[in-house]
């Protein structure tokens, strides 16, 4: 494995461009699983941000492939774990570049990537919708924390909810260290400051514009609070960081991972074969189980939770506090006297209703689904409700009127044609593009 930082990007395309050497042959894959027939591979282009493809062959006998990941990844340590196994027993060598997600999928919608492995779902969905990509499978997840010194200056440790933990930390005007990189981290940390209600400005938030080690040691040494994925905050804790979990467990915290197969229509360059060779790797039983024992032995718990569906076949699909069972696509939870769960076999199965609106590119259109009214007629809001918080599979959430939603007569769970629902509430028109409705929360 070797990793590709932005400082080597330049120095990368230029030792591509004067290779001549010819490395002898790899050895044959024996316990990879057999590569799907596509174009014969050809050498990726550097990683470079806003570069078109350069469009060159490898030398002969070499295999190499691109991939674009978070950084969350590369600093836990669990690529340098799984990832050299891969390349002795396929003979290919990975090149990573670890940026934020919103960079790797930049890299792969430039066609300067082979394979991505992130972690924003609702970006990745888009990624997939618009054509970017040609494969998108679930590989583990984790969750979010809020960190923060022992001190505790905004008072929030042992709150559940992270919304109303991150508003007494802008109350207080407490040091907060944002990734502030468009990374998947930084995604997560925006969209619970709008849950809040909340634009953080002022001396007390900074945006450090960097990745989640560099934003950890900022932290600690600044005494601030920001957020972290568990695992990455596990492993620098081993390297002196002294940040404290104060806020963990909120179900908007949840945060999945899946690899994605780049388009080959993006360059020529693009090895669809290897990237599919990959990703057959990451997601079978073998690698999920090693996946499950990383960090178990320095912490007691893996870091990352596999999720792959030869994981989920292997050891059935029970309920966790971090993710619901895997064939519960839509909750009601909260302050209803009945708390619902249904398949998507269910909820489409359900009464559907459509109604016209704008989508998301503003031309009118077509939605069909299962009227939110009732959805809440079967879980039955206790007197005193006054609230929805719709909330998506990457933790996104928006907010609702109750009274609004259950007076609409086509307010709907729209049935997404790539499966799962998205949130249509007329009079919240620019929450169209919201995706991935897991859950409604009465408050």
């Amino acid at each position: 494995m070797k990793k590709i930082t932005w400082f080597t990007i330049v120095l990368l395309l230029a030792s591509l461009l004067a290779a001549c050497a010819t490395p002898a042959a790899a050895p044959a894959p024996t316990e990879v699983p057999a590569p799907v027939e596509t174009t014969a591979p050809t050498e990726p282009p550097a990683a470079v941000e806003t570069a078109a493809p350069v469009e060159t062959a490898p030398p002969a006998g070499e295999k190499k492939i691109i991939l674009a990941t978070t950084t969350s990844t590369e600093d836990s340590g669990l690529l340098e774990f799984i990832l050299p196994d891969f390349e002795q027993l396929a003979g290919v060598t990975i090149d990573v570049i670890a940026v934020g997600t919103g960079q790797a999928i930049t890299l792969g919608e430039d066609g300067n990537a082979d394979v991505l492995l992130v972690h924003a779902r609702s970006r990745e969905d888009a990624f997939m919708e618009a054509g970017h990509g040609v494969r998108r499978e679930d590989v583990m997840y984790n969750d979010f924390v809020i960190l923060g010194p022992e001190s505790d200056p905004a008072g929030i440790a042992g709150m559940t909810d992270a919304a109303q933990a991150m508003a007494k930390i802008a109350e207080a005007q407490a040091a907060f260290i944002s990734r502030g990189d468009d990374s998947g981290t930084h995604t997560k940390e925006l969209s619970v400051w709008k849950a809040a209600g909340i634009e953080p400005t002022g001396d007390w938030y900074v945006s450090a514009g960097q990745g989640m080690g560099a934003v950890l040691t900022m932290a600690n040494e600044q005494l601030a609070y920001t957020i972290s994925d568990r695992a990455t905050y596990l492993a620098r804790t081993l390297e002196g960081i002294e940040l404290k979990i104060v806020v963990e467990g909120d179900p908007v915290l949840f945060n999945p991972y899946g690899v994605i197969a780049v388009n080959p229509d993006k360059s020529p360059a693009i090895q669809l074969d290897l990237a599919n060779q990959f990703i057959d790797w990451l997601i079978s039983l073998p690698v999920q189980e090693k996946i499950a024992s990383f960090g178990v032995e320095e912490f007691g718990a893996s870091l990352f939770i596999p999720d792959s569906p030869a994981w989920r076949e292997a050891h059935g699909e029970a309920a966790t506090p971090e993710q619901p069972a895997a064939d519960v696509a839509l909750k009601i939870t909260g302050l209803v006297d009945s708390e619902q769960a249904w398949s998507e076999a269910e909820v489409r199965g359900l009464p559907t209703a459509s109604a016209e609106g704008k989508n998301n590119k503003g031309a009118s259109d077509t939605y069909t689904g299962a009227l939110i009214s009732e959805l809440l007629a079967l879980a039955a809001p206790k007197a005193g409700a006054t609230t929805l918080v719709f909330i998506g599979d990457d933790g996104t959430t928006v907010e609702a009127p109750l009274a609004d939603v259950q007076a609409c007569t086509n307010c709907l769970l729209h049935f997404r044609n790539n499966g799962g629902f998205s949130l249509f509430l007329p009079f919240l028109s620019e929450q169209l593009s919201i995706r991935g409705v897991i859950e409604i929360q009465v408050k």
